[in-house]
């Protein structure tokens, strides 16, 4: 089995490269062929027999996000070589074993995976879900329909369902763009609208768990892959990482922060 593995670091995110691809190399579906396809702007990196390095400018905040679909599909000829193509967020990191079985999505799925978000257990009504509602986006999704809000931090499938996936994104937001029109959540508002009323296998958020907040989330042995931080030090920061400013948060600013947060 092959499978294609699509990543986009560019700018300050190509910090999060290194821990992404050993990880993945070590726990996800250890079993397949994998190869990974690294869209950045860095000179750093270099094409070799597991990562191919394909050239991506950084379009800076939102537009990095709003136009994920096109980038990713600027490879779709290459793709059609692999059994299952997936995309995943930059700050992930995969912490345990994940196998085919647990992940891949067969025919009852249209084989898709749809990861739900973790807000989800926040949410009492639909009617809170964070869905576009503008009428005049393609991403709109009225009041009263929709059952769950899902991450758009793994997107993927078998192939040619995700080819299919990357084509029809990537025209609803670049309808959007033409009338001057930003979805609630750039490329996440887009994909919720592409799945109602689809086929798909649900991951659960142990497959996407944010670590912000949570200092003990490793020891869940139900969780698969975290969101690491962005805010912390370590990375930077938020506003480091898209590109608003050059310098870095300090330790002393990050505990700051978090002092705030805690007896807010």
């Amino acid at each position: 089995m092959k499978i294609a593995i699509l990543y986009i670091g560019t700018g300050h995110y190509t910090i999060f490269w290194d821990e992404f691809f050993k990880s993945c190399e070590k726990y996800f579906i250890k079993d397949a062929q994998k190869h990974y396809f690294f869209f950045t702007d860095s000179k750093n990196f270099k094409s070799d027999e597991k990562i191919t390095i394909v050239p991506q400018e950084n379009l800076g905040w939102p537009l990095i996000t709003c136009l994920r679909y096109k980038i990713l599909n600027k490879i779709k000829e290459d793709l059609k070589d692999y059994d299952y193509a997936f995309f995943f967020n930059g700050n992930m990191e995969f912490i345990r074993k994940i196998t085919k079985e647990e992940f891949l999505p067969i025919e009852k799925d249209g084989y898709i995976v749809a990861s739900l978000h973790s807000g989800n257990k926040r949410v009492k009504f639909s009617k809170e879900f964070p869905y576009e509602r503008n009428p005049l986006s393609t991403s709109y999704i009225p009041y009263g329909v929709g059952e769950k809000y899902f991450h758009a931090g793994i997107l993927g499938g078998r192939t040619k369902e995700f080819l299919e996936l990357l084509d029809t994104c990537e025209k609803m937001m670049d309808e959007d763009l033409s009338n001057n029109i930003i979805p609630k959540f750039h490329d996440e508002s887009v994909f919720n609208k592409y799945i109602l009323n689809r086929p798909y296998k649900i991951l659960s958020n142990y497959y996407i768990h944010p670590v912000h907040g949570k200092p003990f989330v490793w020891l869940n042995q139900k969780v698969k892959i975290i969101q690491r931080d962005k805010s912390r030090f370590k990375y930077g920061g938020h506003a480091y990482l898209r590109g608003e400013t050059n310098k870095k948060i300090t330790p002393v600013s990050y505990f700051k922060e978090k002092i705030k947060q805690i007896f807010k």
